[in-house]
């Protein structure tokens, strides 16, 4: 079992008698368990070794071979005693470490870990610091529209900076902290006025030492509106009438529909009625495209804002589009697009995957009880992905569907091309080849006394409008000629 130490605890290389590892800062908040780390560089085995902590002069905690001072081992100092413990199952791993509980401000300092038998001896500075606890939270004042925080931070060892966050961490406006120091320890209260239901929490920072701490409660003011009740009055395949119920609320609301944008919609004149100090509000508002909606209730004198929410799926929205492939060829394909049973009636055109509008034939569309039905073709000519999209602009809806098509290359005519290529270097290749066998020859078995004339053609390509059985066409003729006057074998000179 790894433990913080793996995580929070470097050790150096160590080469001389004794070496000393300063910089590790421990930082907890008072009443909580410490951890301070320490292992040998070697992470050897401690299992049967003598390790010692100390601070200040003080025995912290010793072990000795299996002996510490929790089954026998005596003169531990009576501050730590019964609240130091080790690791024994980490032994085996060099840890070292140790664990104090329910740590205090006294327990702050500088320790040290000590392996006095080690060759060569090792010693680990640790430092503790333990900041200000969890502070207090109290609520020394309540009305129905406002609530009094109080914060009460006791026995700081360093001077914190206390301030009142709402849920979002905004700081919010407070009285003047009243602090006050008793024996180099600090004490410090500071209130604040909320208005609305929330959560708030009084954050303590302690700068110097790297140490923040806070605590937190929620706030109910009864006077905010609750949340508002949603319902749909009526509905048909085009529209859905939504009416929103605000009950019960102390200070009147403002209370408006949203669509998922935050737009306001426009909603039919609030119904307004007062019983007994609390406000009951009813709007409505018609919707005509697919949705969520939210009905928002703003109190803004207590800095109050509640909602609710509801999803509106207007039946008219056109359905996905089907996608087929009527005719295909080996260089192009014929995609159709269907739309079936859409109100209102719908746009449908075909894009390709970068989102290029393509032209395509004039839409067949069709109506039959109120529902039109759509289809649409493209031509398409290259490998790609393309998809039929569908939109309906009075009820702000947008459908689609894709299809992969790949478009098969003219293998024949590349297989061609590449056998053209082909002959053209093979036939040059072997005139070279050719070539070098003569000029090689010329010497041993010649001797010519005038030129060599060498000539290089190649046969012209046949019309296109023809064919041609003969496979030397188009293979590059070499011709040699050698002139002058030679000699024999026997010394007789002849002309070629």
């Amino acid at each position: 079992m790894r433990t913080p130490l793996d995580l929070c605890f470097c050790l150096l290389t160590l080469c001389g008698v004794t070496s000393v590892l300063y910089g590790v800062r421990v930082v907890v908040e008072e009443d909580s368990d410490a951890v301070l780390p320490c292992s040998p560089s070697t992470k050897e085995d401690i299992t049967a070794k003598l390790f010692d902590w100390k601070k200040d002069g003080q025995e912290v905690f010793m072990y000795d071979s299996g002996i510490h001072y929790n089954n026998g081992h005596g003169s531990q100092d009576l501050q730590f005693k019964g609240r130091v413990s080790h690791f024994q199952d980490q032994l085996m791993n060099g840890n070292a470490s140790i664990k104090i509980q329910n740590v205090k401000m006294a327990d702050s300092g500088n320790y040290i870990c000590i392996f006095p038998r080690l060759q060569p001896r090792q010693t680990f500075n640790i430092e503790l610091v333990v900041g200000a606890s969890k502070p207090f939270i109290t609520t020394p004042n309540q009305t129905k529209d406002q609530l009094l925080l109080q914060c009460e931070v006791e026995g700081a060892s360093q001077e914190p900076k206390v301030e009142w966050q709402d849920s979002s961490g905004n700081i919010l406006p407070a009285e003047e902290p009243q602090v006050s120091e008793r024996g180099g320890r600090y004490y410090v209260t500071i209130n604040t006025t909320v208005t609305k239901t929330d959560r708030y929490r009084c954050v303590v920072t302690q700068k110097e030492i790297s140490h923040q701490t806070s605590a937190e409660t929620f706030v109910f003011i009864s006077g905010a509106s609750p949340e508002p009740y949603i319902t749909t009055l009526n509905e048909t395949k085009d529209w859905s009438l939504l009416q929103c119920k605000v009950r019960g609320a102390s200070q009147e609301p403002k209370v408006e529909w949203q669509d998922s944008s935050g737009n306001i919609l426009p909603a039919e004149e609030p119904q307004v009625s007062e019983r007994g100090g609390r406000y009951y509000v009813t709007i409505n508002t018609t919707v005509t495209k697919t949705g969520r909606y939210r009905c928002v209730v703003t109190q803004k004198e207590i800095n109050h804002q509640s909602r609710a929410e509801t999803f509106v799926f207007i039946s008219g929205a056109s359905p996905e589009p089907y996608i087929t492939t009527p005719d295909a060829t080996k260089d192009w394909s014929l995609l159709q697009c269907e739309v079936k049973g859409a109100s209102p009636e719908p746009k449908v055109e075909w894009q390709d995957s970068s989102g290029n509008i393509l032209p395509a034939e004039e839409p067949q569309v069709s109506e039959r009880g109120g529902r039109y039905y759509v289809t649409i073709k493209t031509n398409v000519t290259k490998t790609g992905r393309y998809r039929c999209v569908v939109t309906q602009e009075g009820i702000s809806h947008q459908t689609s569907a894709e299809t992969f098509v790949f478009i098969n290359v003219n293998s024949s005519s590349v297989s061609e091309k590449v056998c053209e290529d082909c002959s053209s270097a093979v036939a040059f290749v072997l005139g070279a080849a050719v070539l070098a066998v003569v000029v090689a020859a010329v010497p041993f078995g010649l001797r010519a006394t005038n030129c060599i004339t060498v000539s290089f053609n190649q046969g012209a390509a046949p019309d296109p409008t023809t064919t041609s059985n003969d496979p030397t066409k188009d293979i590059p003729l070499l011709q040699v000629r050698v002139t002058g006057d030679h000699q024999d074998q026997n010394g007789s000179s002849n002309a070629p």
